[in-house]
C-alpha cells in the first residue's frame, strides 16, 4: 500500500462500490453509514417481530473500507459523482451524536 493507494467504499448487501478521497475519510463515513443503517435495520427488525413478521427480510447492509480495484481515472469520475451522497452519513452521525 503506497500513498498513492486509491479507496473505497464497498458496501455489501446491494454491492455498490464508492471511491473515497482517502482512506481516513473512507473509514469516517463506514463507520457512520454502519451506525446509521445498523440502527435502522434494528429497528425494522424489532418492528417486524412485534407484528409476527420475519425480521430476516430486512437485509443486513455494511461499509467497508477496500482499495480501488480500478483506474485512477474511474476513481476521479466515481469520486465526483457519488462521493458526495455518502459524505452525507457524516452529517447525520454528527445530527444523532454518533462519534465517527
Amino acid at each position: 500500500m503506497s500513498e498513492n493507494t486509491l479507496w473505497m467504499l464497498h458496501i455489501q448487501g446491494p454491492d455498490d462500490i464508492v471511491a473515497a478521497p482517502s482512506k481516513e475519510e473512507a473509514d469516517k463515513v463506514a463507520a457512520a453509514f454502519n451506525a446509521y443503517w445498523g440502527a435502522y435495520l434494528a429497528k425494522q427488525r424489532a418492528q417486524s417481530i412485534a407484528e409476527g413478521k420475519n425480521p430476516d427480510h430486512w437485509p443486513t447492509v455494511t461499509a467497508v473500507v477496500a482499495e480501488w480495484d480500478s483506474t485512477p481515472k474511474q476513481h476521479a469520475s466515481n469520486l465526483k459523482r457519488y462521493w458526495p451522497d455518502y459524505a452525507e452519513y457524516l452529517e447525520s452521525a454528527v445530527e444523532t451524536g454518533e462519534k465517527a
